[in-house]
C-alpha cells in the first residue's frame, strides 16, 4: 500500500467546489517546503483534533477513528462506497485493494463503526511510526500526511498537490466528526 497516490479523485473533486487552496491552505507557505506545511498543519489543529485522549500521541484507536471520520464526508456516521472510493484513494492510492463489498458484511450499502474497525488495516499507520513505539506523535503524522500529499515526492507541495488538503484542515469542525463517530474499538 502506497500513501502518496491518494489525492487524484478528492483533488479533481476538491478542485472543482472550491477555488484551489481558498479554504485550508492559507497560511501554509508551500514555498517553505515541509516547514511551512507543519507551521499552518499545527495551527490548524488536525492532530489535536484525532488525538482524543489528549495525550499528544495517535494510537492506532484514535488513527482510525479520524480516518472513519475523514472518509465520511457526509458526516452521517457511515461510509457509502462512493466516500469509500475517494477516501482510498485519496489515501492509499489507485493501487488499493480493499474491497468495500467484502467489508460491508451486512450488505447494507454502507460501512458502519463496527464494520470499519473489523476490516481496519494498519499498514499505513505503521508505516508512519518511524520511531516504530506503535504511537504517532505529531512529527510522524505531520510527515504521513505531508508524504501522502507530495504525489511526485519531490518535498515540495505543488499548486496542484494542494487540491489534496482542500475542505480538509478545520480542526474544530473535525473534533466535532470525531466525537460523533467515538471510539470504533
Amino acid at each position: 500500500m502506497t500513501f502518496r497516490k491518494f489525492a487524484t479523485v478528492t483533488a479533481i473533486a476538491s478542485l472543482l467546489a472550491v477555488p484551489a487552496a481558498a479554504q485550508m491552505y492559507d497560511g501554509f507557505d508551500s514555498n517553505a517546503g515541509y516547514d511551512g506545511f507543519t507551521t499552518g498543519f499545527n495551527e490548524a489543529g488536525y492532530y489535536n483534533a484525532w488525538d482524543s485522549d489528549s495525550d499528544n500521541m495517535l494510537s492506532d484507536r484514535e488513527f482510525a477513528t479520524g480516518m472513519y471520520a475523514d472518509w465520511d464526508s457526509d458526516n452521517d456516521v457511515q461510509i457509502s462506497s462512493d466516500e469509500y472510493a475517494v477516501g482510498a484513494e485519496r489515501w492509499y492510492g489507485a493501487d488499493h485493494d480493499g474491497d468495500f463489498d467484502t467489508l460491508d458484511e451486512d450488505s447494507s450499502g454502507y460501512l458502519d463503526q463496527s464494520e470499519w474497525s473489523a476490516g481496519w488495516n494498519n499498514d499505513y499507520y505503521t508505516a508512519w511510526d518511524s520511531d516504530s513505539d506503535g504511537l504517532l506523535n505529531n512529527d510522524e503524522f505531520s510527515t504521513g500526511v505531508y508524504n501522502t500529499a507530495d504525489l511526485d515526492a519531490d518535498q515540495y507541495i505543488s499548486v496542484e498537490e494542494e487540491g489534496w488538503f482542500e475542505g480538509w484542515f478545520d480542526g474544530d469542525d473535525i473534533e466535532a466528526e470525531v466525537k460523533e463517530v467515538g471510539d470504533l474499538w
